[in-house]
């Protein structure tokens, strides 16, 4: 939920380069696209008494339709399926979640004992989730492979200079970072090493650190020692990042000088000859497929929602598709390469 979400927020609303977003139109009826966070951001919102050591999560709460009640926002790919394939009510309250993995086959199962069919996925685009490190400071070298990560993670290797062929490199040890168990960018990056650890679970370290994901602070916040400091990131927000879209939250409105991330991706060879650690990141829309029969949405449209804005079978263009949608998915920082998918799931 948190990765793509500036895909559909930029989708609907527009960026700030004057791309216009489907409600620059002023049609009667909106898009709308609830943040899987309440800080735009794309911070999570923690209690008073929180610490990197020990975080305590605020749950932010949501209204997601006019005269019902606050619900816990979901702020992962697998909470907002389950939150999807849970609205099984007669007015349904979300329409369309958005996710940076396919649905699993027990979560079509899910959908189509609720009678929907099926989860409906169009991907929008695509992403890397690469190593992030200090910049332009680092103790890294130029790249770590899988194979590398796999025994910084489980705390094989602690020092940089232990690393195969960087015997002149720091002496220093090695701060592994990793997002929560929930976020997308954790799960993905686990399944690499894994791989990479021939198919068996990587038990991590005591002294990888849980921290907030996509966030450049989480390197950059340690002070002298983020020279260290390595955490897997999506190149997409990193792009975003440098697009300087993102300013000061110190700062009351009209707002303070934009954020400067002051990290990059290791992309470079090495020291063991294999290939730089990446990723691939795919980000989708899911909805039900039962919707895609809805009743015409805009007045004096013959189309509705699903076929206005993300699948359209009966011959016309959705607006993501489109070329106003596709430079609208860049500016998010992706690759834009829409898809309409259908009927999948993972594995």
């Amino acid at each position: 939920m948190a990765t793509p979400r500036y895909d559909v927020d930029f989708g609907f609303d527009g960026d700030t380069n004057g791309n216009l977003g489907y409600n620059a139109a002023n049609n009667v009826n909106k898009a709308v696209s609830i943040d899987a966070t309440a800080d735009a951001n794309g911070r999570t919102g923690y209690l008073n008494g929180s610490s990197l050591a020990s975080p305590k999560n605020l749950n932010p709460t949501v209204v997601l339709r006019a005269g019902t009640n606050p619900v816990q926002r979901p702020q992962s790919t697998s909470a907002g399926i389950a939150a999807l394939n849970a609205d099984t009510g007669a007015i349904h309250q979300i329409d369309f979640v958005r996710v940076g993995r396919l649905p699993t086959a027990a979560e079509q199962a899910k959908a189509a004992a609720n009678g929907w069919g099926y989860l409906h996925v169009v991907q929008l685009g695509t992403d890397n989730l690469e190593v992030a490190v200090n910049s332009p400071t680092t103790n890294a070298p130029a790249g770590l492979s899988a194979a590398e990560l796999v025994n910084i993670y489980s705390g094989t290797i602690t020092k940089w200079n232990q690393l195969p062929g960087n015997a002149a490199g720091s002496a220093d040890t090695i701060i592994p970072l990793i997002p929560p168990t929930t976020s997308v960018i954790n799960t993905t990056f686990l399944a690499a090493l894994k791989a990479a650890n021939g198919g068996v679970a990587v038990v991590l370290s005591s002294s990888v650190q849980t921290v907030e994901q996509n966030d450049p602070t989480a390197i950059t916040g340690l002070g002298t020692s983020a020279a260290d400091a390595i955490v897997p990131f999506s190149q997409a927000r990193l792009n975003l990042w440098n697009s300087t879209y993102f300013h000061d939250p110190t700062v009351v409105f009209p707002g303070g000088p934009a954020l400067v991330p002051h990290i990059s991706l290791l992309s470079g060879t090495p020291g063991d000859a294999n290939p730089a650690y990446a990723s691939p990141l795919v980000h989708y829309v899911i909805f039900r497929n039962s919707d895609a029969t809805d009743a015409p949405w805009q007045p004096g449209s013959t189309k509705n929602w699903v076929q206005t804005l993300f699948s359209d079978t009966t011959g016309g263009t959705p607006f993501f598709k489109k070329s106003a949608g596709q430079a609208l998915l860049a500016s998010a920082g992706i690759t834009p390469a829409y898809s309409d998918l259908g009927n999948v799931s993972a594995g």
